[in-house]
């Protein structure tokens, strides 16, 4: 069996040790599994692209909140997001290389969001009405470290400091006046570029810039926090790539993707796989990447807009897909998405309320599935019409090469006969073999006919050629795809 290997498409055609089209699957340890397709579960669209997901966790649950250019909204129990935003709403820009997403995070009971336009907006669940002013101060990011509030990429008075961060007073997110009783102070990182974004944490925080990263400890009065730099020359190269999970955060940098674990170590995740694919793929619009972490599955999930984007320049149209398990990528095309993010799942509580889901019948998973759980959370976003959804339903149209091998050593081949293995689950899935050859490494590529594959699970070829590689097509529901046993017989012999 010629084993399907990890998404490689940087990596030479020939004895690729992965693959140089692997889409819309999700890398296993071995193979890949389906990618479920996007459902809309909100029938009233935001009034603008969404800038920003956010989920608050507390004892009673979960809450979902988002926002739009002009809007925050808090989700309700019947899942539709209700307007709360201050009185007049808010001004952020739409334009795509304008675009400034909302920043949240959470300090006890309460939603801090932040967009640069506005004041910091704060909302304190069982207790507010509607968002309000939290401080007299602007900030692009927010994040808590420690016992602390702090905001990034600040704007005091009309004056903008693209290099500071400010903390709140201890167990205080009301005031950022310096005093040494409070412990508020601030920071200037000099000659790192623009802060791009930070990640919080309970021990310790860190802060990215476009050309640097710093890690932020707590060593109390009078510095209260010391900030190490980790990495020069490696800075955030989009503010909404960066996405954390446990001691790991992951971003986009200048040169490729990375992994900072600990806040210290850095390491390449996609170096020599998919760094010079994704770049000549990405848009010009690159300010509208964006990214979630799928704990479920273990992925870091990147959304951008690549080749053959149609429609509004603010919607992306591919996906880049990384199992930081497996160490391994693929990518996901065919959903056009305004903005993805991590979101809890409502629960429905009559059958009724499963409609948005389609027929019982219809349902891709079991009821007691934890999709359709309350509270867990899970891959979520924005459709290109502006409505939140999860990623819950059927299998999208998985495609993955093989690499591309010689079926006799040295000479010419025929391939006679392809069996794909795949654990299909639905009669309705169709499986294809499409073969594409060459005779010499100097030659282009030759893609032969798609090859439907018989009840038998075999699929009869004709193909001669030196170089071959196998394409296969899954349009249905499948559990894994693991590669192809391939028959194939040297040329001049019967």
């Amino acid at each position: 069996m010629i084993e399907f290997g990890q998404l490689m498409s940087d990596m030479p055609s020939f004895q690729n040790r992965g693959s140089m089209k692997v889409d819309n699957v999700i890398p296993l340890a071995k193979g890949y599994k389906s990618f479920p397709s996007f459902t809309e579960l909100t029938t009233t669209a935001l009034t603008g692209p969404a800038v920003g997901l956010h989920t608050q966790l507390s004892a009673s649950g979960t809450t979902n909140y988002c926002g739009d250019a002009t809007k925050l909204y808090q989700m309700n129990s019947s899942i539709v997001f209700v307007d709360k935003s201050k009185a007049g709403g808010y001004n952020n820009s739409t334009t795509e290389n304008a675009r400034d997403f909302w920043s949240f995070c959470q300090f006890g009971n309460r939603v801090i969001a932040t967009n640069f336009a506005d004041n910091i907006q704060s909302f304190v669940e069982g207790t507010s009405t509607a968002f309000a002013d939290l401080v007299s101060l602007k900030a692009k990011y927010v994040a808590v470290i420690r016992d602390f509030v702090f905001a990034g990429y600040t704007n005091e008075s009309g004056t903008t400091y693209s290099n500071r961060v400010k903390w709140s007073g201890i167990n205080d997110p009301t005031t950022f006046t310096p005093s040494q009783t409070t412990l508020s102070d601030s920071q200037d990182l000099p000659d790192t570029g623009n802060i791009q974004g930070i990640v919080g944490g309970e021990s310790f925080g860190v802060i990215f810039t476009d050309k640097a990263i710093f890690r932020a400890d707590f060593i109390g009065a009078p510095l209260v926090f010391q900030f190490s730099k980790v990495a020069d020359n490696i800075g955030a190269f989009a503010p909404k790539s960066i996405a954390s999970v446990g001691s790991d955060v992951f971003f986009l940098s200048q040169d490729g993707f990375y992994k900072i674990t600990n806040g210290s170590k850095i390491t390449p995740i996609s170096k020599g796989k998919i760094d010079e694919f994704f770049f000549e793929d990405l848009s010009s619009n690159f300010d509208g990447i964006c990214s979630a972490i799928d704990t479920n599955n273990s992925l870091y999930v990147v959304s951008y807009r690549g080749s053959g984007a149609t429609g509004s320049s603010t919607i992306n149209n591919k996906m880049l897909v990384y199992n930081y398990a497996t160490d391994s990528w693929s990518t996901c095309s065919g959903q056009d998405l305004d903005f993805i993010g991590t979101a809890s799942q409502e629960a429905f509580t009559t059958l009724e309320s499963l409609d948005v889901l389609g027929s019982l019948d219809d349902l891709p998973r079991p009821l007691d599935s934890y999709f359709y759980q309350e509270g867990v959370l899970g891959l979520a976003g924005f459709s290109s019409a502006k409505k939140f959804g999860k990623f819950m339903g059927g299998s999208m149209t998985a495609t993955v090469d093989t690499t591309e091998f010689e079926g006799a050593e040295g000479k010419r081949s025929t391939l006679i006969n392809a069996r794909p293995i795949v654990d299909a689950n639905g009669e309705n899935t169709t499986i294809t073999v499409t073969p594409i050859s060459r005779s010499s490494q100097a030659d282009t590529l030759t893609t032969g006919s798609a090859v439907t594959v018989k009840a038998s699970g075999d699929c009869p070829l004709r193909t001669n050629s030196r170089y071959h590689r196998l394409r296969v097509i899954v349009n249905g529901n499948f559990t894994n795809m693991q590669g192809v046993d391939v028959e194939a017989r040297p040329e001049g012999k019967r």
